[in-house]
């Protein structure tokens, strides 16, 4: 029996009796044979690494009350508050200028609530990379993955093709299965083992470096990989060391480990923080790695993290890294960010990127940065649902940037799933 292919359905029988004993030992553990998906309270399951917080939290005062901010009107009259509660949403903030124009909470979330990122580590992971290239950790994102992970050409030799870079852009060829579906998918064996590193050993390759765009949560555990090795530091304190306590983070995180033995962070999904602090990290990024006085991230960095290029590829998603080809989820995917998509008849791909970025987690945890509204919206939850909202997000910006005549004008009607 090929194990790969059993269905959720099929596959909980089978760990039952695997956990009763019978027909041998499961690696699944016991909270999530009943759970049976990922929630936001798995990270209280997980061993955790301390990302703490800054001696002093940098300001984000509450704006006044003479420029409130403006909203999409939803579907069928709903309040938009109502909205997030009934979507699952647990935090919602929007900062406009450096200041908090929106504030709430819902379904038990608070102001000093942690909650887990998901996939928007990446773009964290990301940020990281960038900085120890600018220390001189990393010598060029055109460096072989091999010169940092040696072993993993031991695996393949074909690993010695893989450019870092490559992995930025989700582009290296490694095969990995991004699903969720049982425990035997990739993804699903990196989110529960108590070794990763193991796993990221065993990984092999599929096709050539290059050849087309493939989203893989591999691929940033093998950066994150890189980065320990190369900085000499784990994951987490190289985090509090270079953006957590430098942007002046007012809570303390954590990273989620594989297991307190091997210490090493689930870099591709795993922080976990406060809305207000995930909002700090979007301001960082909206003023291009500044605060204040101080240089965090390398502005340029920041810039080459959130282009849109052109790459080899047999059809146009390939060519311009495109999610989601034709659907309504599609996005410009860069250096482990997204771009929003605006319609483009001109263009090859017939849509063209805004100048929206954002960062995206499962279960629908969202920084979004839009700068021509000088705006960074965070949205947390425990589940995505039907909404759109990434188009939500944009909408917003766009009333508040001067784009849209008012908010009546603007219905946010079958993004909500009403």
């Amino acid at each position: 029996m090929n194990v790969k292919n059993l269905t959720q359905s099929t596959w909980l029988p089978i760990l039952l009796l695997l956990s009763l004993g019978m027909g041998g030992c499961s690696n699944l553990p016991g909270w999530m044979l009943w759970q049976r998906k990922a929630a936001v309270t798995d990270f209280q399951h997980f061993d955790n690494a301390p990302v703490l917080r800054a001696e002093q939290a940098s300001e984000l005062p509450p704006a006044g009350k003479e420029n409130p901010l403006r909203l999409p009107a939803m579907a069928d009259g709903e309040i938009f508050p109502k909205m997030l509660e009934r979507t699952g949403t647990t935090a919602f903030i929007v900062i406009r200028h450096g200041q908090i124009v929106m504030e709430q909470y819902f379904n038990g979330g608070a102001h000093d609530t942690v909650m887990p990122s998901f996939s928007v580590a990446k773009s964290i992971v990301a940020t990281l990379l960038g900085i120890a290239l600018s220390e001189g950790s990393i010598g060029s994102i055109d460096d072989a993955v091999t010169l940092y992970l040696p072993e993993l050409a031991k695996r393949d030799a074909r690993f010695s093709q893989v450019r870092l870079r490559q992995l930025l852009e989700m582009r290296s060829g490694i095969d990995f299965e991004e699903e969720y579906k049982t425990p035997w998918d990739d993804a699903a064996v990196f989110y529960l083992t108590e070794d990763i590193a193991a796993e990221v050993r065993d990984l092999g390759i599929e096709r050539n470096p290059d050849e087309a765009f493939h989203y893989s949560s591999g691929d940033t555990q093998i950066l994150g990989l890189v980065i320990q090795r190369a900085t000499g530091m784990p994951l987490p304190l190289y985090l509090q060391q270079k953006i957590w306590q430098p942007m002046g983070a007012a809570y303390d995180a954590s990273w989620s480990l594989d297991s307190r033995e091997h210490g090493n962070a689930k870099a591709f999904c795993c922080l976990n923080a406060s809305a207000v602090d995930y909002a700090r990290f979007g301001q960082l990024i909206l003023h291009e790695g500044k605060l204040g006085e101080r240089q965090i991230v390398p502005a340029e960095w920041i810039r080459n993290s959130v282009a849109v290029r052109q790459h080899p590829g047999s059809n146009t998603a390939s060519r311009w890294n495109i999610e989601n080809p034709g659907t309504r989820k599609a996005a410009f995917y860069t250096w482990h960010w997204r771009r929003f998509p605006l319609p483009d008849v001109s263009a090859d791909s017939g849509m063209k990127p805004s100048p929206d970025i954002y960062a995206q987690g499962l279960l629908g945890q969202y920084v979004y940065i839009a700068p021509e509204a000088d705006m960074v919206i965070i949205r947390l939850g425990k589940r995505n649902g039907k909404t759109r909202w990434p188009s939500l997000f944009h909408d917003i910006a766009e009333l508040n940037a001067g784009r849209k005549a008012a908010a009546e004008n603007l219905t946010f009607g079958d993004k909500t799933g009403r």
